[in-house]
């Protein structure tokens, strides 16, 4: 018995830390109409507002889900397109280093496709909106055939789109993107379309380099265009591992697992002293 405890209580602490990189989560579980200042993430995920800014990215009573990936919530953001151009953000602690890495990953469905091949959401440093061809890391929709197809841009570089993965109008999709910070702030950044929740990081379906200097990044954003095209989206994790962004299940807080594992740790304690 007292192994076992001990090994529980040993796994409750290394779960802990194994997700104490989650930086930012959003199952969008507010009132409907704009997304704004009134909506504040669940704490420790990172218990900031919403910046103001679009009329156009409001709360909608629709739930996106993935294939064993943990559903946040029943409400998603609407994003509608070719009204006028707007964008929202939100802030979580900034991200530096060489070799560091930023996962962002979102459901996503397109409901209307994109007139232009333009930006959809972003990560940024110094909590600035949405701004396409400086974005440290811009992921990029356009038209392809009868569907659409998505892509990333990095601060500097040219739209790369991953024309090879058409993708169907009002069908879920999870999108995975990563940067890694380079030496001289010259990273890299890769997109995924439709990986496994759960499993291991897969090869990217895209790559991009940036060619002027990213430092860190705190911020996420999305962003509606002047252009036709609309976009539903959801669940949106920020995270600083593959596994942080892709759950197959929904974490505890760090701390509820770290309490629990050192709870574990003191029963266990107190059953060897009353067998000794």
């Amino acid at each position: 018995m007292f192994g076992k405890l001990i090994a529980v209580a040993a796994g409750c602490l290394v779960l802990q830390n194994a997700h104490a990189t989650l930086l930012f989560s959003d199952g969008f579980n507010y009132a409907a109409g704009g997304l704004n200042a009134s909506d504040v993430t669940t704490s420790p995920y990172s218990g900031n507002a919403w910046s103001s800014g679009s009329s156009h990215i409001t709360v909608a009573a629709n739930d996106l889900t993935y294939a064993n990936m943990a559903d946040l919530g029943s409400n998603c953001v609407q994003d509608t397109w070719g009204v006028a151009a707007g964008s929202v953000y939100n802030t979580y602690t900034a991200q530096s280093g060489v070799g560091n890495s930023v996962y962002y990953s979102f459901l996503v469905q397109c409901t209307a496709a994109p007139a232009a091949n333009t930006y959809l959401t972003s990560l940024n440093p110094g909590t600035s909106a949405p701004n396409g061809s400086s974005d440290a890391l811009a992921v990029y929709v356009n038209t392809l055939g009868s569907g659409w197809e998505v892509g990333l841009r990095t601060d500097g570089a040219s739209t790369v789109l991953a024309s090879a993965t058409p993708l169907t109008l009002n069908t879920t999709y999870l999108i995975v993107a990563e940067y890694t910070f380079g030496a001289s702030g010259l990273g890299t950044a890769n997109l995924f379309i439709d990986p496994t929740a759960g499993a291991g990081q897969p090869t990217a379906n895209v790559t991009a380099n940036n060619t002027t200097s990213v430092t860190s990044i705190d911020d996420v954003g999305l962003k509606a265009q002047s252009s036709a095209g609309g976009f539903l989206l959801d669940n949106v994790l920020v995270g600083t591992t593959w596994a942080d962004v892709t759950m197959a299940t929904v974490v505890p807080e760090p701390s509820t697992l770290a309490l629990a594992g050192l709870g574990l740790l003191g029963l266990a304690a107190r059953f060897r002293r009353a067998r000794g």
